[in-house]
């Protein structure tokens, strides 16, 4: 990156999601501490089932609730990216929408499905229409100032998304967090920030000109999405995401051919995981490596859950952002997505 002036990065970055980047352990800390304080209007000590609505980085709070508390649930939850809500869903579900934004079109058709269902509803969102739906139907929400996003880019607040999430649901006991160990986790990840993106920065040239295949499991299953998600978007490359013990039943096979390619497997491994799963996680860099493709392993040095999930997040977050720069391509913009939506209203 020493080629790369600070004049340059802030052409190639004029929304400034770098700021928005460094800021994301602080909006995690703040959404974390504002969404445990929002008022309960409704008791949900009778939900069967939770359905999470969201689409793109809006549903990364979700994704990470699942790989972190998955385990421990007593309902089961399922994860809706699309327009419709299932057709169970009643008075003893509990719909949770999030769009940061406000304007995500198929939030806002769960959103009214939910109502006719009867659904129990928690909203998550910065304003526009999913805002006023959730006042004027008097709904418990956590709606975010946004103001620790200078970029105002949705997927550069995921610390809003994810930890609002987490927070508002603790608070309505939906789910049982240790508080005092993301608390923790925040001040580590604060104390570590710096030597994470110089980290990100010396990983950077590993990453140019491949293909990241992200590899984990258990609790940072939600991180590994999310980090294919940063690549498409941030550093508009191809990624793809695999998860332990899955992929041990079908990609072991699938490595053979091509057999030049530039794909790079990233396994992300922590002290946190199973010994079941960290065994496998040794013998599927032995098969990777038998078939000749280029392995990292990003091993996360956290005590707890909550410190590997965030750790992954931040470190994900400053390699695509480095990522992109060196690419030369602003990191703020989504130009397919846009045409995409344009020429689809268009049509419609």
């Amino acid at each position: 990156m020493d080629f790369i002036s600070e004049d340059e990065i802030k052409k190639l970055d004029p929304k400034d999601t770098y700021h928005s980047t460094l800021n994301l352990v602080t909006q995690a800390q703040e959404a974390f501490s504002q969404s445990s304080s929002v008022s309960i209007k409704h008791s949900f000590s009778d939900i069967k089932n939770v359905i999470f609505c969201g689409m793109g980085a809006s549903i990364y709070g979700a994704l990470v609730l699942k790989a972190l508390q998955g385990n421990f649930l007593n309902f089961p939850i399922e994860i809706i990216t699309d327009y419709h809500i299932p057709s169970y869903v009643n008075h003893q579900s509990l719909v949770v929408l999030t769009s940061y934004s406000g304007t995500t079109e198929e939030v806002l058709s769960c959103a009214n499905e939910a109502l006719t269902a009867k659904a129990k509803i928690i909203v998550l969102t910065k304003g526009g229409a999913l805002a006023e739906f959730a006042k004027e139907n008097k709904l418990t929400s956590y709606i975010f100032d946004g103001k620790l996003n200078p970029s105002s880019v949705p997927r550069l607040g995921a610390g809003y998304t994810i930890l609002g999430l987490l927070g508002i649901l603790n608070q309505a006991k939906v789910i049982s967090l240790e508080e005092k160990q993301i608390e923790n986790a925040f001040i580590r990840i604060k104390e570590n920030l710096s030597s994470l993106e110089a980290k990100a920065k010396a990983d950077l040239e590993k990453y140019i000109n491949k293909i990241p295949i992200i590899i984990a499991s258990e609790h940072l299953s939600g991180n590994a999405q999310i980090l294919r998600n940063q690549f498409n978007e941030t550093s508009k490359t191809f990624s793809a995401y695999y998860l332990i013990p899955d992929l041990n039943h079908h990609l072991m096979e699938g490595l053979k051919f091509p057999q030049r390619s530039n794909l790079i497997f990233t396994i992300f491994n922590s002290q946190n995981y199973s010994p079941k799963i960290y065994k496998r996680i040794e013998l599927t860099k032995q098969v990777i490596e038998k078939n000749h493709k280029q392995i990292e392993t990003y091993t996360t040095s956290g005590a707890t859950l909550y410190d590997d999930f965030l750790e992954v997040l931040i470190y994900g977050s400053f390699l695509t952002f480095y990522l992109s720069i060196y690419y030369k391509q602003n990191p703020a913009t989504n130009p397919w997505v846009d045409y995409f939506k344009k020429e689809l209203e268009l049509q419609i």
